[in-house]
């Protein structure tokens, strides 16, 4: 058994996949896996799944979110947001808007990105969503005999430790959990240098922990570090869950490279815009904003090639695949995930301009 991972490819500075596109192929792979479970004809073996990506900037409201927008806060959030790159022509990663921000050369090209707000079905309520982020949807059935078995607590706790082990085995940063949700760091104190010994014992640790709450059906809230050091909470990855008959939807958002809040402008800084997740006093941090803090030149030099959404989702879908216990990360070629979203955006039907927006990205990156 292997963990398929198929990342949605882009294109910076301009050229993301729109969300509501990720949303409705992660849809078309649950409903498969939901035929399989009927003993549906046709329906293909169950293999486990990662979609991961990096959409055009997009506000979810999740559930908790009961009362509609106002006008003004409709418009705030919808404004296009600015992200200076000197690179124009794009490249497959990140444009690190963050550095660029502070850069602050005068022939920068600024590309303004539309925003789209959108209903999650997961809790909570507002986050955002895009550029210098990587979302993580895994697709798995949680009671399959393929791999571990997990109740939807600890599934929830599988998602939190696979984003903590990928944070300090690739970055060295320490994160946690809280009360509130997500994955969580002390800001400017979150980096330590993780030797060899150190790296094996932790990740023992995850498994072990992983291996108990698998067969037991059972698992603590993991904490640790939100007493520690002296920085400031800050939320790195936010998170959120929903199963339909145990099959696995939505799951986590690193913050790879961000504005953080030392950027106030609007228009470079959505997060600017709104309280993330409601949760007032707190601030969002990333990797990248941790490395920095950390001022150590030799971090920045180890880890430069990491700092990149598609890196991040490869390092994450690893200890995945390590955590549930299959063999290997098949990650599949940019071709046949084109053709996945081809025909998921050519079936016909009422266009709409969401629908508009998935054409104009598969037409771009083909």
């Amino acid at each position: 058994m292997r963990l398929l991972h198929l990342r949605l490819p882009y294109r910076a500075p301009s050229l993301y996949p729109p969300y509501a596109l990720a949303s409705r192929l992660q849809d078309h792979l649950r409903r498969s896996l939901l035929d399989l479970k009927d003993n549906r004809p046709g329906s293909k073996p169950y293999t486990p799944t990662l979609i991961s990506f990096t959409p055009l900037p997009t506000y979810t409201l999740g559930r908790r979110q009961t009362s509609p927008l106002t006008d003004d806060e409709a418009a705030r959030l919808s404004a296009p947001v600015h992200y200076p790159s000197s690179s124009p022509s794009g490249s497959s990663t990140s444009p690190s808007p963050s550095q660029q921000m502070n850069g602050g050369k005068d022939d920068t090209v600024v590309t303004k990105l539309p925003v789209s707000i959108l209903h999650s079905p997961r809790g909570g309520l507002t986050t955002y969503h895009g550029p210098g982020q990587v979302v993580l949807w895994p697709i798995l059935d949680l009671v399959s005999a393929e791999h571990n078995k997990y109740t939807v607590r600890c599934y929830t706790r599988l998602l939190e430790k696979t984003t903590i082990a990928t944070l300090r085995k690739t970055f060295g940063l320490k994160a946690f959990t809280t009360e509130d949700p997500g994955v969580w760091v002390r800001s400017g104190a979150a980096w330590t240098p993780v030797s060899a010994e150190t790296e094996e014992a932790e990740a023992a640790e995850v498994l072990k922990g992983e291996e108990s709450c698998a067969l037991e059906g059972t698992g603590e809230t993991v904490k640790g570090g939100e007493e520690d050091g002296n920085g400031n909470l800050a939320k790195i990855a936010a998170l959120g869950v929903h199963l339909r008959r145990h099959v696995s939807g939505l799951g986590t958002a690193i913050n790879v490279d961000m504005p953080g809040p030392e950027v106030t402008s609007e228009a470079l800084n959505p997060w600017a815009r709104f309280v993330a997740c409601g949760l007032e006093g707190k601030t969002v941090t990333s990797v990248k904003g941790e490395l920095v803090e950390a001022a150590w030149v030799k971090a920045m030099g180890d880890y430069e090639g990491m700092l990149n959404p598609p890196a991040v989702a490869n390092a994450w879908a690893e200890n995945l695949a390590r955590n549930i216990g299959v063999e290997e990360v098949k990650t599949v070629g940019e071709e046949e995930v084109m053709r996945m979203l081809e025909e998921l955006v050519g079936g016909g039907g009422k266009v709409t301009s969401t629908e508009e927006e998935k054409e104009a990205y598969r037409e771009s990156i083909a």
